[in-house]
């Protein structure tokens, strides 16, 4: 059985190893700070909304963000991959949760969370580069 403390170290080595192998980890840093608090707001959504449509929303994307949020759904995906040492892609991933009800759906939500709050903490240790501001 692994000990919380091991849990904790697994989950902050499969946040750093999913950010370096995504497309936002570029040149030697995120490409946009952005995704540091888009990637703290993912928990708070799942908190407020619910693991469905927080999920939803992400993965759909179609917001005013500068970012593409469904590459966070990307990164949580990777994390279950890991975790569960399966490969599954974002959409198998994104599915799964979408279409789990009952107990399934409680232990994808506090899963999720626990990848989410790894992410956020690990993203912290990377440099961002600057978002350039837009002239009107």
């Amino acid at each position: 059985m692994v000990t919380t403390k091991e849990r904790k170290s697994n989950l902050i080595k499969w946040a750093n190893e999913c950010i370096l192998k995504s497309s936002i980890y570029k040149g030697g840093m995120i490409c946009n700070e952005s995704y540091n608090g888009q990637i703290a707001a993912f928990s708070v959504s799942v908190a407020l909304s619910g693991l469905k449509p927080a999920m939803a929303l992400y993965y759909s994307d179609k917001g005013s963000s500068d970012v593409d949020k469904k590459e966070i759904v990307k990164l949580l995906a990777g994390m279950y991959s890991k975790d569960k040492k399966t490969a599954v892609d974002d959409k198998s991933f994104y599915l799964q949760v979408i279409n789990s009800n009952g107990k399934e759906e409680n232990d994808y939500q506090r899963m999720i969370i626990e990848y989410a709050i790894a992410l956020k903490l690990t993203i912290r240790t990377f440099k961002f580069k600057k978002n350039e501001q837009k002239s009107s």
